[in-house]
């Protein structure tokens, strides 16, 4: 137990900790002018998240691996009977409830897709055609299936598997070309046979929101103006008129970075990056001696990466709003849990590191 505690991550566990710490005050202000509680709900979530990530890091790497194809077809499985038997809420059939509380079992998957990724990336030297089918397959599955819900924020993110698994492997030129040409030839037919209508408006008012400036431009439009106004130190702590006066929709979830910026200013602003700049540094320069482990530690760290990237770039306007929520400080309980049960099973290699 010694050695546990020894080896333990401590510093990298206190920033991710801060960061959901600093979730629930920014939640807080965020739902401050409408007397919303879901700083409450948030600070549940934590401490649950808390608790089975304990849990999850208890556990032994090699059952976690031999298990993770075994919860990935679960998974599938839920996904499938959302799509048949679920209701629908806010458009989509992501979530599901239960005594009240809601789930959004999409936000799980990137667990065990991550662990049999890494599984498959071991049996093979090189991407050929044989590694590059098994692997679209994959991840193709439970992106179609959350695309059918609809849920494209989560089914984004799950694609960026894709370029990390070819930045991990070496890949044929032939199946590169393939592969370069499959996502164009996707991207065209999911424009006009998947996305629905205000999906398609989202992506192109993106590239002129003021010619959208009352309907999907809105979003856009006003966390400009909130990060803008904010200025360099910002206006205070609950003193942001664009999310006390409710102008900026999402505040507490895919847009809070704009309530950042506008009650904390850039300079606090840039001090949040900082923090998240440590931590993925931490996480990403670590030596490990297994190649599965190695393979999961940097496509679930590379995925969190991805997804914090493109909220940040969505809210300043430099990419379509797809609903996507900032890592670890948007409000969500099950993207809270399902990052911590992922940051636990990499907690749990760097000590196995250690010890073997």
């Amino acid at each position: 137990m010694k050695d546990y505690f020894k080896y333990f991550d401590k510093f990298t566990f206190v920033l991710l900790l801060l960061l959901a710490v600093i979730s629930i005050f920014l939640i807080y202000s965020a739902g401050y002018s409408s007397h919303e509680t879901h700083y409450l709900k948030q600070a549940v979530w934590l401490l649950v998240s808390l608790l089975v990530f304990f849990i999850v890091f208890a556990l032994k790497i090699d059952f976690i691996f031999r298990n993770a194809f075994a919860v990935y077809l679960a998974l599938i499985v839920i996904l499938v009977l959302q799509i048949v038997l679920g209701g629908t809420v806010a458009r989509t059939k992501s979530w599901f409830r239960l005594w009240g509380i809601g789930f959004q079992f999409s936000e799980f998957v990137k667990i065990p897709l991550a662990l049999y990724l890494a599984k498959i990336l071991t049996q093979f030297e090189v991407i050929d055609w044989k590694a590059f089918v098994k692997l679209m397959v994959v991840i193709v599955a439970p992106v179609a299936l959350i695309i059918l819900q609809p849920d494209m924020g989560v089914s984004f993110i799950l694609c960026s598997f894709v370029p990390l698994v070819i930045l991990l492997k070496k890949i044929k030129p032939a199946v590169l070309v393939i592969s370069l040409l499959l996502v164009v030839f996707s991207g065209i037919i999911g424009w006009y046979s998947v996305l629905r209508p205000y999906q398609r408006d989202r992506i192109i008012s993106f590239l002129n929101p003021s010619e959208y400036k009352t309907s999907t431009g809105y979003h856009i439009i006003q966390s400009k103006i909130a990060i803008g106004s904010g200025g360099l130190g910002g206006k205070g702590y609950l003193k942001g008129s664009q999310s006390q006066y409710r102008f900026l929709p999402a505040r507490h979830t895919d847009f809070i970075i704009s309530t950042i910026g506008e009650e904390f200013g850039f300079i606090n602003t840039s001090l949040l990056f900082f923090v998240f700049f440590i931590f993925f540094y931490r996480q990403f320069k670590f030596n490990f001696k297994n190649d599965e482990e190695f393979y999961f530690i940097y496509l679930f760290n590379g995925l969190i990466l991805f997804q914090f990237i493109i909220n940040v770039t969505m809210a300043i306007g430099f990419f379509p709003v797809l609903g996507i929520s900032l890592p670890f400080v948007s409000y969500g309980g099950s993207s809270l849990l399902s990052l911590f049960i992922g940051e636990a099973i990499v907690f749990r290699i760097k000590i196995n590191t250690y010890l073997t």
